[in-house]
């Protein structure tokens, strides 16, 4: 069993984002810059930028156009449903890369991304890029079932999404695409290309109490290795469920799951980013704390340098 603490709550400099809170409370993902994190939540249309440290706040900075509603149930059903984030490459037009910000592509209102572009410092640079996901997640229905996007990769040349598979027959696995491609369709502001999908492959994680594991986030590694968390959500086919526990796990750079393991709390990991450092993988994670008034917390764990090897 994978040991967790806590590392800080996700409290704002100033209420913000659509309920004008002075904290997210629906954490979904994260990407980390040197000691900076770069936080989504599945309501809103901002990003939440926050200083690892937990003496600091952090502030938002919108990525997608339009405004939400305030009233909790009116923006359950207006949310872009944000569940992954990703680390961008460098290319032609922007030169230091940029955090790209996925919907889970699970409606059809649910089918935009953004890139927010960064400076060599690794801070916002220009205004956000959005991105059109509907022709790609078509792509997909044949093959997944019901699209439900939750964690991104750059992994090499690779980009891989994680499909998460708890909704009635939804294929749970994996889907990689040719990294040029997207960059290439990014470069020209086109929506993501359906052709770019080089594999699509189902992936068992196994269950905890009956429940079966899916995916949730990840995370890449220096040697292309990735950091996944895996959740087991007791939805009986359907919306949100009881969660029975979440799992840590670990992919080689060609997609095979070779370690997961339970984490100590009965928690359901959104989101996570993974790192070497000196002998073991330092893994920040965050969850929705399910109450707009009660602030997401960033978790940590730490793994042997050698899990899944």
């Amino acid at each position: 069993m994978i040991e967790i603490r806590t590392v800080r709550e996700l409290t704002l400099d100033k209420p913000s984002g659509a309920a004008n809170s002075p904290h997210i409370s629906a954490a979904s993902s994260l990407v980390r810059i040197g000691e900076t994190l770069f936080v989504i939540a599945d309501d809103e249309l901002d990003i939440g930028i926050f200083p690892q440290d937990a003496k600091e706040h952090g502030h938002m900075v919108q990525i997608l156009d339009g405004r939400l509603s305030s009233d909790i149930e009116v923006r359950k059903k207006q949310k872009p449903d944000l569940e992954s984030a990703m680390l961008v490459p460098p290319f032609e037009n922007h030169p230091h890369g940029g955090v790209m910000a996925l919907g889970s592509g699970s409606k059809p209102d649910r089918c935009n991304g953004a890139l927010l572009p960064l400076n060599g410092e690794g801070a916002p640079a220009g205004h956000y890029i959005t991105v059109d996901l509907k022709p790609l997640y078509e792509r997909l229905k044949p093959d997944v079932g019901a699209v439900n996007i939750e964690g991104a990769s750059v992994v090499g040349d690779t980009v891989r999404l994680l499909q998460r598979g708890n909704d009635g027959d939804a294929m749970n696995g994996i889907v990689d695409l040719e990294l040029e491609a997207v960059l290439a369709a990014l470069d020209a502001g086109e929506p993501w290309p359906p052709d770019a999908v080089t594999r699509i492959e189902a992936r068992s994680l196994g269950d905890l109490k009956g429940v079966s594991l899916c995916f949730a986030d990840s995370s890449p590694l220096e040697d292309d290795r990735q950091v996944f968390a895996a959740s087991a959500e007791d939805s009986h086919g359907g919306g949100d469920g009881a969660i029975v526990g979440s799992a840590l796990g670990m992919m080689t750079p060609d997609g095979d799951v070779s370690f997961i393991d339970e984490v100590d709390q009965t928690i359901k990991v959104e989101g996570l980013s993974a790192r070497i450092e000196a002998d073991a993988i330092q893994v920040l994670m965050v969850t929705d704390a399910d109450d707009p008034d009660t602030p997401s917390p960033l978790l940590e764990a730490r793994l042997p340098l050698d899990t899944g090897s």
